[in-house]
This record gives C-alpha cells, sequence and structure tokens, in this order.
C-alpha cells in the first residue's frame, strides 16, 4: 500500500488506514500481538486495595504495549522499541509491586514533597526480581539491552529507515514513514505479543506466591493458546532464507 504522507493531514489518514488495515497487511503476526494486548486487559478480575501500586504500573504496562503495536505498523521502529521499553520497566515495577507493597521502595520524598525515583530503589528492584524470578528477570534484562543496544540512540542502521535516494529524480527522499519492511515488522509483531506472554506469566507466578487478585476464569486457556501461535511465528520467521542469512552473518563475524 501506498500511504500519502505530505502533509499533517495525509499523514493523520494514512497512519489511520495504517492501523485499520493492519491484520489484511500482516496477517497473524498482527491477529496474535493485538490478542495479546487484548488479553493484557482482560487477564485480570480484581486487585486488592492493598496492591494499588501494581494497577498503576500495569496501566502503563497497558498504555505502552498498545502505543507500541500501533507504532509497529504505523511503521515507527525507533518509537516502538522505545515504548517497549517502557513496558518492560513498568513490567518489572508491577511484579515488584505485587510483593511489596510499601510505596517508599518507589520513590524517596524530599524536601517539600518532591518525589524522587531514584536509581537506587530501582537497582533494589531489580535485585529482587532477579533473586526471586529468575527466568522473568532474565527476559526483561535481556529484551532491554537488545533495545538499548540497537534502537535506544541514533545510529546509522535505522536512521536508512527514513531514507532514500531517487534513482528516477536523482533527489535525496526523507520520508516520516518508515521505508516498509515487511519482516522487520512482522518481527517487531511478534516481539509485541512474546513481551506480553513473559509479563502476564510472570504477575501470574508473583500472584501464586502473594496473592492478592483473582485471574480471569479463561485467562490461562487463552494464555497457552497465543503461546502455541506465537511459537508457531517464531518458528515461521527463522526458517525465512533472511532469518538464516543473518546467522551465517553472525557466524562468520563470531
Amino acid at each position: 500500500m501506498d500511504f500519502k504522507q505530505s502533509t499533517f493531514g495525509e499523514i493523520i489518514d494514512s497512519e489511520k488506514e495504517m492501523v485499520l488495515t493492519a491484520d489484511e497487511r500482516y496477517g497473524a503476526y498482527y491477529i496474535n500481538a493485538s490478542e495479546f494486548n487484548v488479553l493484557l486487559g482482560e487477564f485480570i478480575k480484581s486487585v486488592d486495595p492493598d496492591k494499588f501500586i501494581f494497577a498503576i504500573f500495569l496501566s502503563q504496562v497497558k498504555k505502552h504495549s498498545t502505543l507500541a503495536l500501533f507504532s509497529v505498523v504505523r511503521l515507527h521502529h525507533t518509537q516502538a522499541m522505545m515504548d517497549l521499553r517502557q513496558v518492560l520497566e513498568a513490567g518489572a515495577c508491577a511484579s515488584y509491586a505485587i510483593a511489596n507493597t510499601d510505596s517508599t521502595d518507589f520513590a524517596d520524598v524530599g524536601e517539600n514533597g518532591v518525589l524522587d525515583a531514584s536509581q537506587s530503589l530501582t537497582n533494589k528492584r531489580y535485585k529482587w526480581l532477579g533473586e526471586k524470578y529468575p527466568a522473568g528477570s532474565s527476559a526483561i534484562r535481556n529484551m532491554k539491552e537488545s533495545i538499548n543496544s540497537s534502537a535506544a540512540h541514533s545510529n546509522i542502521i535505522y536512521a536508512h529507515n527514513n531514507f532514500n535516494l531517487n534513482d528516477t529524480t536523482r533527489k535525496f527522499e526523507t520520508p516520516f514513514f518508515d521505508i516498509e519492511d515487511e519482516y522487520l515488522v512482522k518481527t517487531n509483531l511478534w516481539t509485541v505479543g512474546n513481551i506480553i506472554m513473559g509479563l502476564v506469566d510472570l504477575f501470574y507466578g508473583v500472584a501464586k506466591d502473594h496473592g492478592g487478585m483473582v485471574f480471569a476464569d479463561d485467562f490461562i486457556k487463552r494464555l497457552k493458546t497465543l503461546e502455541a501461535e506465537n511459537h508457531r511465528l517464531k518458528v515461521e520467521m527463522m526458517e525465512t532464507d533472511r532469518y538464516k542469512k543473518s546467522l551465517d552473518k553472525s557466524s562468520q563475524s563470531a
């Protein structure tokens, strides 16, 4: 599809169309990611009042996972990755908050009541998560490191997503939307679903140990169904020539 982007109005109209036609353009990859996103809003029936900090961070997970999903199909790779980093960080905080309900574990109160979300408290939460739930902690850490090393800072690799030399006119083109790379978009959609899958599974595990919330009756069934599809899509992507070529390049540079 050719999406117009010469004016603000065209950009707004194109982005709406991109979201509304995403299932047609990316099929099972978009469907899996969007259904995981729906599950994120429906997997919990209720939360005890003392777990309100968990609910606060869950709202951040939900917001930024939706933004990431939209950014992927609107062809904004870097923005999607930045939102996913927010999802991972909020997910770590939410997991900690299920078992640790003291608000002083999340911010120091300075003079005049000014809050400081200090790095020492962040480190404390990650240390706890690593000790108590190493598998979930490792998954969050590895994904964050991957984003930090690739898309968190401007670099020549992703700058090419918004640059083209037109061979016909011999002019530079700097499109607002990324130059569409179907493989990258599908990979990003898979990643959105995979991150949500890991986080809700972690929340469920922490809650089993510490209580304080009631999960939807069909949560496990829906999670397992989406998990199986997410795994199928991963295998499908790994069987492509592009993925195999990337492995060859990695082995040659090792």
